[in-house]
Formats: C-alpha cells, sequence, structure tokens
C-alpha cells in the first residue's frame, strides 16, 4: 500500500504529460488515429517509462497534485505544439503555390487535422510525414519526451511558461515556419510567375489567342512538373527542417527546465 501511494502520483503525472503530448505531437495526433488508441498509446509509454522518471521528492496527493497536473499538461502540449510547427510551414507552402497554379479553391480535408487545406499543400504534407517516419521521426519524439522528463523534473511544482526566453523561442519558431514556407514555395511560385509573364506576353502579342482557355491547363501542367523536379530539394530541405524542430524541441526543454 505504502508503494502504491508512492507511485501512483508519479504515474499519474507521467501520464498526463505523455497524454498532452500524444495529442499534439505531429503524426501521432492525427485525426486519423482513433482516441483510444492515443490514450492507450500514452498510458503505454507511461507505464513502461514511469518507473525510471527522475524525482528528489515524493509527490503527495493534496491541493499543490493540481498545480502539477496543470504544468504537466502545458509541458507536454508546449513540446508537441513546437514540433507541429514545421508541417505547418509545410503546408502553408503548398497553400502559396496552388495560389499561383489555380488550385486555391479545391481544397482538401487534411486526415491530420481535419482541416480543408489545398491540393499541393496535402501532397506535401503526406510526403512530409512519410519522410518523417522513414528516417524514424516517430522514434525520436518518444526519447525526446522521456528526455523531458529530466530536463523538467516532475517535483518541479512550476515553471516560468511566461518567461521571456520562452516567449522569444515561440516568436522565433513562429517565424521560421513562415520563413521555411516561403522558401520552400520559391522555386515553383517563381516559375508560376514566369509562367505567367510568359502567357501574358503572347496575350499581347497576339490578341487573337484565347489566353483564358489554355492559360490554365498551362500553368497547371508546369507546376506538376516542377513540383517532381524540386521534389528532391524538398526532402533535403524536410531534413534540415526536422533537424531545426528537434533542436527547438531541446532548447524549449532547457527554458522550461532552468525557469522558475
Amino acid at each position: 500500500m505504502q508503494l502504491i501511494l508512492q507511485y501512483f502520483p508519479v504515474f499519474l503525472l507521467v501520464f498526463v504529460r505523455m497524454t498532452a503530448f500524444i495529442v499534439t505531437a505531429p503524426v501521432i495526433s492525427a485525426r486519423g488515429v482513433p482516441a483510444q488508441t492515443k490514450v492507450g498509446l500514452a498510458f503505454l509509454m507511461a507505464f513502461i517509462s514511469f518507473a525510471y522518471v527522475p524525482y528528489s521528492t515524493p509527490i503527495p496527493l493534496d491541493l499543490t497534485f493540481v498545480m502539477h497536473v496543470m504544468k504537466e499538461a502545458l509541458v507536454g502540449m508546449l513540446l508537441g505544439l513546437i514540433l507541429q510547427m514545421i508541417f505547418y510551414a509545410v503546408q502553408v507552402a503548398g497553400g502559396l503555390v496552388d495560389m499561383q497554379n489555380g488550385f486555391a479553391l479545391a481544397n482538401v480535408i487534411d486526415p491530420r487535422t481535419g482541416a480543408y487545406v489545398p491540393i499541393t499543400g496535402n501532397f506535401k504534407n503526406i510526403i512530409a510525414t512519410l519522410y518523417f517516419l522513414s528516417m524514424d521521426g516517430h522514434h525520436m519524439l518518444i526519447r525526446g519526451i522521456i528526455a523531458s522528463y529530466r530536463a523538467v523534473p516532475l517535483d518541479k511544482a512550476w515553471v516560468g511558461f511566461g518567461s521571456e526566453p520562452l516567449f522569444y523561442l515561440a516568436v522565433k519558431s513562429f517565424s521560421y515556419m513562415f520563413m521555411s514556407a516561403f522558401l520552400i514555395a520559391a522555386p515553383m511560385a517563381v516559375a508560376l510567375f514566369l509562367v505567367d509573364l510568359s502567357l501574358g506576353i503572347i496575350a499581347k502579342s497576339v490578341p487573337q489567342f484565347n489566353i483564358f482557355v489554355v492559360g490554365l491547363p498551362i500553368k497547371i501542367i508546369a507546376s506538376f512538373l516542377m513540383l517532381f523536379v524540386v521534389l528532391p530539394g524538398f526532402l533535403v530541405v524536410l531534413s534540415e527542417l526536422f533537424k531545426r524542430m528537434f533542436m527547438a524541441m531541446s532548447e524549449m526543454m532547457t527554458i522550461l527546465g532552468g525557469s522558475t
């Protein structure tokens, strides 16, 4: 009974952080994954790892335990959202491309979030997800959340969620997301702009040429060709983005662990 009272609060706190992380982290938080699977995975990971989670002082089941639960939920959500930024960048890049090739109105449902996203953005999201799984990114997610218990201990009553370093990291990650989106979309956007420019020159040079009839198919064909041409470079960019993603997660854990 004494062991149960000692380890049960620890298990609950580990389970709370695991659950908050899984419901916000990329790939695992997809709407296609049933909620029972997410909770079951969080429970299994918490059950396996809670005995190895370091803590220096016992955690009693009193009113302060509520503060611990809120802290664990916020830590898990922040770590998951900082990782999700890269996939948002890929989605924004696809939206920028679709504004150029005429697919802006033809949206489809993203199975990860359930939101309506452009066709190119959804395609790039699928490529990014498959590449993320092929490089064992899901294993790195699990290692990252387990390592977070060393950076942000369970027995720490609260962390500075409103601290200036954490706010600066959030702003930097958000700005890096938009910069990455523009860099991913730049080759195709420039190519499609040149296609628009060429069609405009043709329309002025040959007035009898019905540019509105043939212009859209030409832009669609050009966008598909450019999409396959830049695909190898897109994978190289994804490798760097995933590296930055895990660096941001490590930096956030350091900030949360060092704040008071």
